[in-house]
């Protein structure tokens, strides 16, 4: 059957998606069920969400409600926040990111703050949204037991999910799927346990990868982590979904009124690890060498971003660059649009060589060029060689910064700078991503149906 005569003839099946992150949330976490839920109903499967409400999300975009299909049932539980506590412990009530304060780990954090980080890894296992789990159990099983769910899909992180995909899993004895945006333990911005803790951890986490029917990873790096830890896994039912980005973002944004300097844009969180120090220490060198980049080029910070980056830019390049808070994603995919060259920072960890991050799907949507600071040998610097996007300098090299950022001005100037290819971005098209996922859930339902049929 078509996608074309699916779509009219309407959805026979159902998938269950469990997702902490899910509208009103914000960011580039909330964005990949999204995109599945808006696209699957065109190929034969309607998505029902179990999700938090009144989560503790750190950044709110309730323009996001307009992806969701009509009819699409969404059932929110009750959630234990422990961020909210920590406020007053921390004395941050005011601060908007949280989750960035947290994943900072400065070495000169207070007292509260390290107390606070200690009760965070030794107890919150696996994640601090562990108080989501009897609460979306109890409603999930309703859900789950449902005879046109078909299908449980849990996406992580945080990975709670995956632990309540595997109790639905259980009590409804359906096939469970689980989907790993990020690796699990020691991974970017997981918190660093130890002893019992991290065994424990770890414990929970070659659970999931034995247990669920199928696994997916955003990325073979992902994939990769995971199994290091679990090597009998390797050979477990594995599928590579990257991120993406929807075409339907930029439509209706014509271009932006643009800046008369080359303009380069970061857009995203930067806090702790992800910290563009290599561009800023370039950018102050070419200054000093010539003042004629001052006038010349321009530096534009969209998102989370920790104060003291904030602070670390201003001492670097002062009124070159501006910095802005998070926007809707609508205003933030036209700041893209307005911009000549896109900037990826991939955090300077050794996990980091697994990491592809969603924003850089959606600066290959945007058709820009992009300077990465990214392991030269990671899977976010094979992406952009092998689709001739842009620029990779390795971290802590500001010259060849400086180079990348020399030979960028040069093309700008004679109008001549580089852009993906359509047939390249069209492979990450949100999309075509849910057509692999549907054939995916529909492979898993029939093998589920055997399995129980065999019991």
């Amino acid at each position: 059957m078509s996608s074309g005569q699916r779509k009219r003839s309407g959805c026979a099946s159902s998938v269950l998606f469990v997702s902490y992150y899910f509208p009103p949330a914000g960011g580039s976490g909330v964005q990949r069920v999204l995109k599945f839920v808006k696209y699957l109903p065109e190929f034969g499967w309607r998505p029902v969400v179990l999700t938090a409400a009144n989560a503790d999300y750190p950044t709110q975009d309730p323009s996001l409600f307009s992806d969701v299909p009509e009819g699409i049932r969404v059932t929110r539980t009750k959630i234990v926040e422990p961020y909210r506590l920590y406020r007053r412990l921390t004395r941050k009530e005011g601060v908007q990111h949280l989750d960035v304060v947290v994943l900072t780990r400065r070495p000169d954090q207070s007292l509260s703050e390290r107390l606070s980080e200690w009760v965070r890894s030794t107890f919150f296992i696996p994640d601090a949204r562990v108080g989501w789990l009897p609460f979306a159990i109890a409603a999930g099983r309703k859900e789950a037991a449902l005879p046109e769910v078909k299908v449980i899909v849990s996406s992580a992180p945080p990975y709670t999910c995956h632990l309540i995909g595997y109790a639905l899993h259980r009590l409804s004895r359906k096939p469970w799927v689980a989907d790993f945006r990020d690796s699990w333990v020691d991974w970017v911005s997981a918190p660093r346990r130890k002893g019992i803790s991290r065994k424990l951890d770890v414990a929970l986490e070659g659970l999931v990868l034995r247990k669920a029917t199928h696994l997916i990873a955003v990325s073979e790096g992902v994939r990769d982590d995971l199994v290091s830890r679990h090597p009998e896994c390797r050979a477990a039912n594995w599928t590579i979904i990257p991120n993406g980005f929807d075409p339907a973002d930029f439509e209706g944004l014509g271009p932006s009124p643009r800046d008369t300097r080359l303009t380069l844009l970061y857009s995203g969180s930067l806090y702790g690890p992800r910290h563009p120090a290599t561009i800023l220490e370039a950018v102050a060198a070419l200054r000093r060498q010539d003042p004629g980049w001052e006038r010349e080029v321009r530096l534009r910070f969209v998102g989370r971003i920790a104060s003291e980056i904030r602070e670390e830019i201003e001492r670097q390049v002062g009124d070159m660059a501006s910095c802005s808070d998070y926007l809707p994603h609508r205003m933030a995919v036209q700041e893209l649009l307005a911009c000549d060259v896109a900037i990826l920072v991939v955090d300077a960890m050794p996990a980091s060589k697994g990491v592809l991050t969603g924003k850089l799907f959606e600066y290959l949507g945007a058709r820009k060029p992009i300077l990465a600071v990214a392991p030269p040998d990671g899977e976010a610097a094979k992406l952009i060689r092998s689709g001739r996007c842009g620029w990779v300098v390795p971290p802590g090299d500001v010259q060849q910064a400086m180079m990348a950022l020399e030979e960028i001005r040069r093309l700008w100037r004679e109008g001549k700078l580089p852009h993906p290819s359509p047939t390249f971005v069209e492979r990450y098209n949100r999309r075509g991503q849910a057509q692999e996922l549907s054939a995916l859930l529909q492979a898993v339902a029939c093998q589920g149906r055997d399995s129980r049929s065999e019991g």
